[in-house]
């Protein structure tokens, strides 16, 4: 929850803000301090999903620990919608590409979800472009969406099914703590 925070918080300044977040949830993350993402490794906090039916991954820079990009993946009602965002500082890197791709793989590969579905606002060739690299295709929807603001959008629709999809993760574990030392 603390890498949604701080991927809000990223958000709140700028990058894209048009993304139809309230104004009360902006100012709240206006308020959480930016800075590097602490390793998982070092935290003794299982990296468990808090909702099952809400996926985030949060894509960070190796070198700085800093947010590139933030991926959700919302289920219901039988429909899993994935969204998310590249930071401005890091658009035209392929960060985005390939964070979508792998998100992508697990979510069919890993929690057995056979269908994705995507929005997106009709003006918006870059979001267009980004998903169908990922292999979405456009799909029927309507043709206007509300955002959590309030703010209605003109909406194109797209979807990637995997025919073939696993279950593998039933019910999320933590993970044992990888040693990076032999300590005697």
């Amino acid at each position: 929850m603390s890498d949604v925070a701080r991927w809000a918080r990223a958000v709140a300044d700028g990058p894209v803000e048009n993304c139809g977040w309230p104004a009360e949830y902006l100012h709240q993350a206006r308020q959480i301090p930016l800075g590097p993402i602490a390793d998982p490794l070092d935290s003794e906090q299982p990296l468990l999903p808090v909702d099952p039916n809400y996926l985030f991954f949060a894509g960070i820079d190796r070198l700085t620990r800093h947010l590139v990009a933030g991926l959700t993946v919302a289920s219901s009602n039988g429909v899993s919608e994935v969204g998310g965002a590249v930071h401005r500082d890091y658009r035209a890197q392929g960060y985005g590409n390939e964070m979508l791709d792998m998100v992508c793989a697990l979510v069919h590969r890993h929690f057995g979800i056979a269908r994705l579905v995507a929005g997106c606002e009709a003006t918006n060739v870059a979001s267009q472009r980004w998903l169908a690299k990922s292999g979405f295709v456009p799909a029927s929807g309507p043709p206007t969406h509300t955002l959590p603001n309030g703010r209605v959008i003109q909406a194109l629709w797209w979807d990637r099914v995997d025919h073939d999809p696993e279950l593998r993760c039933r019910r999320p574990r933590p993970r044992p703590r990888r040693r990076l030392f032999n300590r005697r």
